[in-house]
């Protein structure tokens, strides 16, 4: 009698693995095209403030202005010093001299007699 022939077989589970991603293409750009806009917006509204509406002023009228602006704030400032000048250093009158006196009368003198 023969010994039986042993065979070891070994199966092993077949695990398979599957990752499934998916992705939105606009989830996170949504943000960004929203703070995007909110930045162009802030912009504009700052840039109209800072022209006050007047998009159309001649630039002949506003230099007109700036000069004339800056010849008012110098004579100001011209005025300003002569005030402060005559506060820092005021004049003393100085007296004027004594009248020299009148010479004393002359009596006419007395005829002969």
């Amino acid at each position: 009698m023969a010994i039986p022939e042993e065979r070891i077989v070994e199966t092993r589970p077949v695990i398979e693995t599957r990752s499934i991603e998916t992705r939105r293409g606009g989830g996170s750009n949504g943000f960004l095209y929203f703070a995007v806009g909110a930045l162009i917006v802030g912009v504009g509204v700052l840039g109209y403030m800072y022209y006050n509406g007047q998009l159309t002023k001649d630039a002949q009228e506003t230099t007109i202005e700036r000069s004339a602006d800056a010849i008012g704030d110098a004579a100001d400032r011209i005025g300003d010093s002569v005030g402060d000048l005559t506060r820092v250093a005021p004049t003393t009158a100085t007296p004027a001299p004594a009248p020299t006196p009148a010479p004393a009368p002359v009596e006419p003198p007395a005829p002969p007699t």
